[in-house]
């Protein structure tokens, strides 16, 4: 199976419970990544505020936008209804970057949010994370072939690894079951290029009947590209 890339980006775009024209206050940045397989298209508020202006669909992501600091209570709604599939409230804190990612099956929807913390840039490094949000997939350990040592060991559903500095390069990433040692998915000749950030994502389900768009896969996104 392919990786599938997307760059989250820093946006420009404020998302802010204040009227435009206002000037900015202190703020962090948070992207929105749609991880809920079984999920339709959805709308996310924030507080009062709406974020979408489109359906939000499964393995889409919302760029870094701009948010208020303090307690924000993220909505997730069905596209064009009212109705809240889940509300999860968080803390947000002034000048850090954030990553959420909704994931889980519709009866147990879930809100993971991660501080985006990477280190310092070269040319010849990659930066990279992975994140666990497939619900039925269990316990995996992720490789970087051709390096024999697992990058990740022991990531169940909803955990993930923080970012770790690799050398920029092509990789085969293959994630092996724990508890059947079955490889699960694979991706060949990944390029990670230098001054850049990523993350890893499994994502969808590993059921035999589960549609071919759901179906378990690896995505890659680029977090940051560091231009200078």
């Amino acid at each position: 199976m392919l990786l599938i890339p997307f760059i989250f980006g820093i946006s420009l775009s404020s998302c802010l419970d204040n009227n435009e024209g206002v000037p900015l206050e202190p703020h962090a940045n948070i992207s929105i990544y749609h991880g809920a397989p079984e999920t339709a298209s959805l709308d996310v508020f924030a507080n009062s505020n709406r974020v979408t202006n489109n359906p939000f669909r499964f393995t889409e992501t919302l760029p870094y936008l701009r948010y208020y600091l303090g307690e924000r209570t993220f909505k997730f709604s069905p596209y064009n209804s009212v109705t809240s599939l889940l509300e999860k409230t968080f803390t947000i804190e002034e000048n850090k970057v954030y990553s959420m990612f909704l994931t889980g099956l519709p009866d147990d929807l879930d809100a993971i949010l991660l501080e985006d913390s990477w280190g310092a840039f070269n040319q010849t490094q990659a930066q990279i994370r992975f994140v666990h949000l497939s619900p039925d997939a269990g316990l995996v350990e992720v490789f970087l072939e051709p390096s024999d040592s697992p990058y990740v060991d022991n990531s169940d559903f909803k955990t993930y690894s923080d970012f770790e500095a690799v050398d920029a390069k092509s990789y085969n990433i293959q994630v092996v079951s724990k508890d059947s040692g079955e490889t699960l998915v694979t991706a060949n000749n990944v390029e990670l290029r230098g001054n850049r950030v990523y993350t890893i994502i499994l994502r969808g389900l590993l059921g035999e009947e589960t549609d071919v768009n759901k179906k378990l896969n690896l995505q890659l996104v680029t977090n940051f590209i560091n231009y200078q």
